[in-house]
This record gives structure tokens, sequence and C-alpha cells, in this order.
């Protein structure tokens, strides 16, 4: 990626090999008289937001078996943005800034202030089939606050002036029903979900390396999770979960096209873990105890738009714990090892770097193992 409107054609800020030729261009553009010239330049977002939220809600038990909930709350905000900016002219390029986007409001401070009210209402039901397993549905509304976004805008003549972009408030109405099982050898659920966005609130890194929020209209989300836990004697322990999301930014959107399709950041569309616990007595006063476990997930992108460049594909995890307890819980011994297969990948990736063509990359732990001892004193 090359650098937005460099000072000399041709010489990025940053090569591709790592190094700076832009600490370069002083010397070229003054033959050599003098190496660096000081600069400085200073901006300030301000904010003040005030909340204030009354929630309330009611239960009919008409029988034994069945529960109905309805409830809602209402919010009222009161939301202030202020903006500031010292950014001399280049001495070099006689430009306005050395920073691409970066607009000088000459000392003086810009404000914006927006008041906004919400009601989000929430349903649930709740019924019995037995006293083992019973069967639920809700249905709620969620809200993020409309954000009042303030900056500086450049004019003709050489000054600037408010630039104010006021981004709707994200609300989403949230659908789900499932089972929910307990018994002394068997414990699980299973659930369905779906989210309905709408004005879906997105970061959106600039040339300038800031970023902005953008709404990228309509998205929605439609998954099932399960999880199931067995018990089949009084020392072992088996779990697993498994989750499937089928959601993002939903295709054909007019109103933001360059999100259309996108999937969330940092959203898999498939992730599971599964493993054991063994909690065994060996003899009067000493157990064994161990956790090995697998867990897994799919590709994930780490930014939107997404950028296959910029995502992880899927991982595999493989974790344990094992030891041994004695003298009735004083004292344990205890080894564990987490990644034991070494797996490289990405936590995250993107980030401000990307907005200059140079994306950091954070990397996850490798595998990491070790010991530990423990001693209780007292009572």
């Amino acid at each position: 990626m090359a650098t937005p409107r460099p000072l000399i054609p041709g010489i990025p800020c940053v090569a591709p090999d790592g190094s700076v030729p832009a600490s370069q261009v002083t010397g070229f553009l003054t033959q050599g008289a003098i190496t660096a010239i000081p600069y400085r330049s200073e901006f300030e977002n301000q904010g003040r937001n005030d909340s204030y939220s009354v929630f309330a809600d009611a239960t009919w038990i008409p029988t034994d078996m069945l529960e109905l909930t309805a409830g809602a709350r209402l919010l009222i905000e009161q939301r202030e943005s202020g903006y500031f900016a010292e950014i001399p002219a280049s001495v070099l390029s006689g430009g306005p800034s050395l920073i691409p986007g970066q607009v000088s409001t000459f000392g003086e401070t810009y404000t914006a202030e927006r008041d906004y009210t919400a009601i989000l209402p929430r349903f649930n039901a709740l019924y019995r089939l037995t006293p083992d397993l019973n069967v639920f549905a809700t249905v709620s509304k969620g809200r993020r606050s409309p954000v009042v976004q303030l900056s500086a805008r450049r004019l003709a003549d050489g000054t600037s002036a408010p630039n104010l972009q006021l981004v709707p408030e994200e609300t989403v109405w949230n659908y789900e029903a499932g089972l929910k099982l307990g018994t002394p050898f068997i414990s699980g659920s299973l659930g369905v979900y779906y989210q309905k966005y709408d004005g879906f609130q997105v970061s959106v890194l600039q040339d300038d390396g800031t970023s902005r929020t953008e709404s990228a209209g309509t998205a929605s989300n439609l998954g099932v999770e399960a999880e199931v836990n067995v018990r089949p004697n009084d020392w072992l322990h088996l779990f697993g979960t498994v989750g499937y999301i089928n959601g993002g930014i939903d295709e054909g959107n007019d109103f933001a096209p360059q999100f259309s399709g996108a999937r969330f950041r940092l959203q898999p569309e498939w992730q599971a873990a599964a493993g054991f616990t063994i909690d065994a007595p060996i003899s009067p006063g000493v157990r064994l105890f161990a956790t090995p476990s697998v867990t897994y997930r799919s590709r994930i992108f780490f930014e939107v738009p997404n950028d296959p460049l910029i995502s992880q594909e899927a991982v595999t995890l493989l974790n344990a714990r094992a030891g041994v307890s004695f003298a009735d819980d004083r004292f344990e011994v205890a080894g564990f090892i987490r990644n034991a297969t070494d797996e490289d990948y990405l936590l995250d990736a993107g980030n401000t770097g990307g907005a200059f063509g140079i994306p950091t990359f954070i990397p996850a732990e490798p595998r990491f193992y070790g010991i530990q001892l423990t001693a209780r004193v007292g009572g």
C-alpha cells in the first residue's frame, strides 16, 4: 500500500523492507543543509456522556409449569463531543499539515451536543415439561447509543469549520428458544437464536491512522448452541460444547455496499470444545485429578470489510492439567500445558498500522507448560 500523498512522489513513509525512506526527505529538499526540522502537532477528541436508566419487569405464574415475564428499560442520554487541533503548516511543502486528514481549529474547540431517549422491552416464557426438562423462549431489544462524532473540515479560504457526523443508534431484536435438561447423571442445553440489527456500527480506519464510526446498515445472526455434561460416576465428568453462527452484515446492502456480506469481526462460523475431568481418590487422603481438553475455532476475520490477508485460519488447541493432592488437600502437585501442539496463530491483526499499509499482527501464546506446588495452612 503506497503512502497517501507523499511529499516527494515515489518516496513512501515506510518501504516494504521495513526501512523509513521518509527520514531522508528533509535532506533531499534542503540539498543536505539540514537533516530534520522539528515539527509538533496536537489534536484532542473530547466527550461527555450522561445516561439515566430505569428498568422494571413483572412475572406472572398462571400454573406451576408456566412462567411469563415482561419488562422494559427506559434510557435517557445526553451526549456531547468536542474537537480541538493545533496543526502547524509544513515548513518544507507549505501545505496545511504533514499528516493527511488533520485540520487545525486554530485555537478554537468545536463542540456538539444531542439528546436521545429509548425504550427497550423484553419478554420471556418458561414452561416446565418435567421436573428435569424445561423449554424457554425470549424476545428482547438491545441498543448501542448514537455517536456524536466531531472533527474539523478545511474551507476554501484556508480556515476551518466543524465537521459533524451523527451516526444513528444501532438496534437489535434478539429471538431465542431452547431446551434445558438437568439430572444427576446428565445435564445440558440446546438453543437457537436469531438477531436482527439495524444501523450496525463499525469502526473504520482512515488513511491518517485515526478511526471513525460508520453505520453499515442491516446485519443478522442465526446461531445454534449446544452443551452436554455427563457424570457416569462420582470421579468422572465428561463435557462438550458446540456452536454454529451464520451471521454478518447483510448482502445487497445499498446503504453501505462496501460492507455487504462481511462477517463480523472475531466471529467464527464454528467453535467447539470437549474434554473430561478425573477426580478420583487413590488412597486415604490422596486423590488424582486431570482435565485434558480440546478446543476448535474456524476461520475468523480481524477487520470489516473482510480481508483474507487479515484473517486467521481454523485453530485447534490441546490443553491439559493434572496432578496429585494429598494430606486431605493440604498439599498439591500439578502440571499443566497449554497449546500442547505449539500451534502458530494470531489473536489480532490490522489495527492502526493497517491504515498505513503496515498492519500489526498480535501472536497468540505458544506452547506453555509448567509445574504448580500448593500448600494450604491453617484451619
